[in-house]
């Protein structure tokens, strides 16, 4: 170490490197850098493969799903309700057919849904919270 004594009068110590210490320093700093650069691909990967799987799924949630409905009256049954198909859930088991509401439905649209469900032969499950079908009432 080196004592530098700068305009002011005070004495400031300076430490002095050897050709060796600085490539060492340099050398740390390269490696930093490199690992650095490293991660930054990695992150421009992974950001890359996040868009692709969003496009996937975003692709994949837009397709329609195509059950077959096993039976006919499944239909009929859609097509009674309206616009009503869309505030339930309609699932096709191996013994009946349950619709679920997604959401509390107003009291004239559940009348409405209530109704259709007697004329296919269904009833109100209060328990279960949903309409059932059994599939062999229904023709």
């Amino acid at each position: 170490m080196v004592d530098v004594l700068p305009r002011g009068g005070w004495l400031l110590p300076i430490e002095v490197l050897t050709r060796d210490e600085i490539e060492k320093i340099v050398e740390d700093k390269l490696k930093k850098l490199l690992s650095e650069m490293r991660i930054a691909e990695k992150i421009t990967e992974l950001k890359s493969s996040i868009s692709k799987l969003t496009e996937d799924v975003s692709r994949l949630a837009t397709r329609e799903a195509t059950v077959p409905s096993a039976h006919p009256w499944v239909t009929a049954l859609t097509k009674d309700l309206g616009p009503l198909a869309d505030m339930v859930e309609i699932q096709d088991t191996k013994d009946s057919v349950t619709l679920r509401p997604k959401a509390r439905l107003r009291e004239q649209d559940f009348r409405t849904v209530r109704e259709t469900v007697l004329q296919h032969g269904g009833f109100w499950s209060s328990q279960r919270r949903i309409f059932i079908l059994p599939k062999h009432l229904s023709n």
